[in-house]
């Protein structure tokens, strides 16, 4: 019975320790997750930072209570850092000033992008959509490509549409 207890402890020892590695880990994790948001949450009355230091703060031995640790409440996040007073040039003054306020004609509608497309040929516009079907049957990918572009922007006539997609397809 000896020896089986003795296997039976050595095979337990090492499930046993992977658990308490185990739970090291998910309790330090627990206490970045909690630090973490304490830095996120600025308004708790009782920093988590605070709390964190004076838990972990080194025992002087002997059973005396270790030295509290000073820790500054942390700046609102809307405020910028604090410069010591002789860190700041005497010219630098700290207010804001608006030097300008200048905006284009027409950027109240926001911006967008502008393309000019010209005609595939000249005289594109008096023909016909019959006319423009028998030319794209000999014209070029690109002539093809160009003049389903422009008719798409200007009057969008399927007949002259599908002849370019015809042509496109060649």
């Amino acid at each position: 019975m000896g020896v089986l207890t003795g296997v039976l402890s050595l095979a337990r020892e090492p499930i046993r320790l992977t658990l308490r590695a185990w739970e090291l880990g998910f309790s330090s994790a627990a206490a970045a997750a909690r630090l973490g948001l304490e830095l996120l949450d600025r308004e708790r009355s009782t920093s988590t930072v605070e709390r964190y230091r004076r838990r972990r703060a080194p025992e002087r031995g002997n059973g005396v209570a270790p030295e509290p640790v000073d820790v500054e409440p942390p700046a609102p996040a809307d405020s910028p850092p604090a410069v010591p007073d002789e860190l700041i040039p005497d010219h630098v003054e700290e207010e804001v000033v608006l030097v300008a306020e200048v905006a284009e004609e027409g950027a109240e509608e926001g911006a967008g992008p502008e393309l000019h497309i010209d005609e595939p040929w000249d005289g594109y516009d008096e023909m016909t959509a019959p006319q423009i079907s028998d030319r794209l049957a000999a014209a070029t990918a690109e002539v093809a490509a160009a003049v389903e572009l422009y008719e798409a922007t200007r009057k969008s006539r399927r007949t002259v549409l599908e002849a370019a997609e015809r042509a496109l397809r060649t």
